[in-house]
C-alpha cells in the first residue's frame, strides 16, 4: 500500500460511522441479543442447562451488561460494537475441543457455520471499524482452521484450505477496496470543506463590502452636513463679499467631499490583492489632511482639536484603512464631546507596537459599551452631546479591519474622558497576512 492509502486511511479509518443515535446500531443489538437468546432456550430445551446453554447465557450477559453500560454513557459506541462482534466469533470457536466430544456433532456443518459467522463479523468490521481488525481477524481464524485440522483430520484437507483461502481473500480484498474508497471519501471531505471554505470566505467578503459602504455613507454625512450648512448660511449672507466668500468655502467643501468620495468608492471597488498594499504615511500631515473635513463641526461645538503626533513620524501602512477608522474615531470623538473642550491625537512607540490615541473629553461613559466594543461586539448607537444619530457598527467594523491589517483598537476610560488607540504591530506573523478580506 502507498503513503498516500496510508496516510488516508490515517486521517479516516471508518468507512461508516455509527453513532448513539443511528436507529441501524440499535437494530443489530436487538437482533444480537434475540439471537442469543434463542439459542439459550433451544440448547436449554435438548439438553438443559448444560456447557451450551451457559456459554449462550453467558454471552448474552456480557452483551446485556455493555448495552446498559453504553446506554449511561459509560462506554462508546465503538467499545460495544467491537464487544458484540468479537465476543460471537471467539464464542463460536473456543468450545472446539467440546463439540468434538459430542457423539451427535456434525463437525462439516458446524465448521461451515463458524466460518460464516467469521465472515459476516469481519465484513461488519471492515465497514464500521478501523480496517486493520481485518488481519485480526484473519489471524484468528488461521489459528481456528489450525486448530481443526490437528483435532479433527477426518475432514477433507481441501476444505479447509477452501475455508482459510475464502476468509484470508476476502478479508485482504475488503481492507483494499475499503482503504480506496475511504482515500476517495476523504479526498471529497476535503473538496467539500474547501468549497465551503471559499462560500464562508466569499460571504464575508461581501459582508464587507457591504460594511463597506456603511462606513462610506458614515463618513459622508460630515462633509455633506457642511455643505447644507454653508448653502444656508450663503442664502442669508447680506453681502456680496460675504456670499462670495462663503461660496469659496463651500467649493473647497464639495472639492474634499468628491476627492473622499471619489477616494472611497475605488477602494471599496478594488480587490483583495490592492487593499493590501501598504506605503509610508505621514500621520501628521495625514491627520491635518482630515482635520479641514472636521473643521465645521469642531466650530459648531467650540471644540479645539490639537495635532500632538510627531511630525517627522512615518508609519508603513495602508493608507485607506487608517483614514477610515480614523476618520471613524474623530466622529465619535466630536459626537460625544461637550462644547468648548479638546480632543487630543498623540502618538507613541512600544517595543512591539506603534500607537495612535485620540483622547476626548466624554460624559457618561457607558462602561459595559467599551468592553463590548473592546470584545468585538456591535453595540447599539448613543446620541451625541447634541442628538447626534449613528448606526453602532462604524468601530464594529474598524475593529474588524484593523485586525486583518495586523492592528487592534482599543478603547478605555481615563479620568474625565476616553481614550481610543490603535496598536499597528511592528511584527506580522507567518501565518496572517495583510489585508481586509
Amino acid at each position: 500500500m502507498n503513503s498516500n492509502l496510508f496516510s488516508a486511511v490515517k486521517d479516516k479509518q471508518v468507512l461508516v460511522t455509527i453513532d448513539r443515535s443511528s436507529i441501524i446500531f440499535h437494530i443489530l443489538i436487538v437482533l444480537v441479543l434475540t439471537g442469543l437468546a434463542t439459542n439459550f432456550f433451544t440448547e436449554y430445551g435438548i439438553g438443559g442447562f448444560n456447557k451450551y446453554a451457559i456459554k449462550h447465557l453467558a454471552v448474552f450477559s456480557i452483551i446485556l451488561l455493555s448495552s446498559v453500560c453504553w446506554k449511561l454513557r459509560l462506554m462508546s459506541t465503538s467499545v460495544l460494537f467491537i464487544i458484540m462482534v468479537y465476543i460471537n466469533i471467539v464464542s463460536s470457536t473456543i468450545y472446539l475441543p467440546f463439540r468434538l466430544q459430542d457423539p451427535n456433532l456434525n463437525f462439516e456443518g458446524y465448521f461451515s457455520r463458524v466460518e460464516m459467522i467469521v465472515f459476516v463479523m469481519a465484513l461488519l468490521l471492515a465497514v464500521f471499524e478501523k480496517l486493520w481488525h481485518q488481519f485480526m481477524v484473519i489471524g484468528y481464524n488461521t489459528a481456528f482452521i489450525s486448530a481443526c485440522i490437528i483435532l479433527y483430520p477426518e475432514l477433507s484437507i481441501g476444505k479447509y484450505i477452501l475455508a482459510f483461502i475464502l476468509i484470508s481473500s476476502v478479508g485482504a480484498i475488503s481492507f483494499f477496496v475499503f482503504s480506496r474508497v475511504i482515500r476517495l471519501q476523504n479526498e471529497l471531505q476535503k473538496q467539500h470543506q474547501l468549497v465551503q471554505a471559499q462560500n464562508e470566505e466569499l460571504m464575508e467578503l461581501t459582508t464587507f463590502r457591504k460594511d463597506i459602504m456603511k462606513i462610506i455613507a458614515h463618513d459622508l454625512k460630515t462633509p455633506i452636513h457642511n455643505i447644507s450648512m454653508l448653502t444656508t448660511i450663503i442664502r442669508n449672507a447680506n453681502s456680496n463679499k460675504d456670499r462670495k466668500n462663503y461660496l469659496e468655502l463651500l467649493q473647497q467643501s464639495i472639492d474634499k467631499t468628491y476627492g473622499m468620495l471619489d477616494n472611497l468608492l475605488n477602494w471599496s471597488m478594488q480587490n483583495d490583492e490592492t487593499l493590501k498594499s501598504y506605503m509610508d504615511i505621514n500621520l501628521y500631515e495625514l491627520i491635518e489632511n482630515i482635520r479641514e473635513q472636521y473643521d465645521q463641526n469642531l466650530d459648531e461645538k467650540k471644540l479645539k482639536l490639537v495635532n500632538g503626533v510627531d511630525k517627522e513620524f512615518n508609519l508603513f501602512y495602508s493608507k485607506e484603512v487608517f483614514q477610515t477608522v480614523l476618520r471613524n474615531l474623530m466622529t465619535n470623538a466630536i459626537k460625544f464631546s461637550p462644547q468648548n473642550q479638546r480632543i487630543l491625537i498623540d502618538n507613541i512607540e512600544e517595543d512591539e507596537f506603534y500607537s495612535l490615541r485620540v483622547h476626548n473629553v466624554a460624559q457618561d461613559v457607558d462602561d459595559k459599551k467599551l468592553l463590548q466594543i473592546n470584545a468585538g461586539e456591535m453595540v447599539t448607537s448613543s446620541l451625541g452631546t447634541k442628538k447626534e444619530k449613528g448606526s453602532g457598527k462604524g468601530l464594529f467594523i474598524c475593529k474588524r479591519m484593523l485586525k486583518n491589517n495586523n492592528a487592534i483598537l482599543n478603547l478605555s476610560k481615563k479620568g474625565n474622558g476616553v481614550t481610543a488607540e490603535i496598536q499597528i504591530f511592528k511584527s506580522i506573523p507567518l501565518n496572517q497576512g495583510l489585508g481586509v478580506a
